[in-house]
């Protein structure tokens, strides 16, 4: 979120704003759910759960998270909120089907929802949650998207940067392989997998984006984003309307 938009970042965080995501977010979080419920038993059973199993537990974790935790649906859109809220119900249950189907018999974890903090000489510990290290190594971080991301999306990613570094401090050797598993929501759901691999001199780079990220915090500098970027907008920041510095016209 500090990448994207630092002034985002302060309400959130610093300010204690708290503006529940949208629905996107939602049926993401829920597909994330099945798959880690999946990965747990796997580890000793080396079997994947029923579909039908997983896609009751994406749907129960998406209600849940609906009623009790909230969502942020765009003023103009609140007419169609039970539509959108169904919508988003639907995609979260086709796309755990489609991650039984084409990504689980392929994952063996070792590691799942492991959490590992490391001192990287930094004023703070840094600390993070992967989605699952596989028994040869493989690292697979697992989105959920509305279109195809860009072939260059993974070799750009930061946060499999961070991960990747999390693993190597942890367990001693850095990923064989490193990867984007991405469930693409589309007439016919589809997987897109983008390969990438991860080293030292990518976390030396990273460290670096890390420590200006804490002296811009500990000087108190959250400069907004570009206006033209794409989250700066009322259809996907919930601080729009009472933002200082977004673009009201929109």
């Amino acid at each position: 979120m500090f990448l994207r938009c630092a002034h985002q970042f302060e309400r959130r965080y610093v300010l204690g704003e708290i503006i529940p995501p949208g629905i996107a977010a939602r049926r993401g979080s829920a597909t994330h759910k099945a798959a880690q419920l999946n990965h747990e038993q796997k580890r000793h059973t080396q079997e994947d759960l029923p579909v039908g199993d997983l896609q009751d537990a994406a749907r129960d974790h998406y209600v849940r998270l609906i009623k009790d935790e909230g969502v942020f649906i765009p003023k103009d859109q609140l007419a169609e909120k039970d539509t959108l809220l169904a919508k988003g119900l639907d995609a979260a249950i086709r796309l755990t089907k489609l991650y039984r189907e084409s990504l689980a018999p392929t994952i063996q974890p070792l590691l799942v929802e492991e959490k590992m903090t490391l001192e990287a000489g930094l004023a703070l510990p840094i600390q993070g949650t992967i989605d699952v290290l596989t028994a040869d190594h493989w690292l697979p971080d697992l989105k959920t998207a509305d279109k195809s991301k860009g072939p260059k999306e993974a070799d750009h990613s930061l946060q499999l940067t961070f991960y990747a570094g999390l693993v190597a401090h942890h367990t001693g050797r850095w990923p064989e392989k490193v990867s984007l598993e991405i469930l693409v929501n589309l007439k016919e759901p589809k997987l897109q997998s983008l390969p990438t691999s991860r080293g030292p001199e990518d976390w030396t780079n990273l460290l670096l984006r890390i420590q200006l990220l804490l002296n811009q915090v500990q000087t108190g500098l959250f400069p907004p984003c570009d206006p033209s970027a794409w989250i700066c907008s009322p259809q996907w920041c919930g601080y729009f309307w009472t933002c200082k510095y977004s673009l009201k016209r929109r």
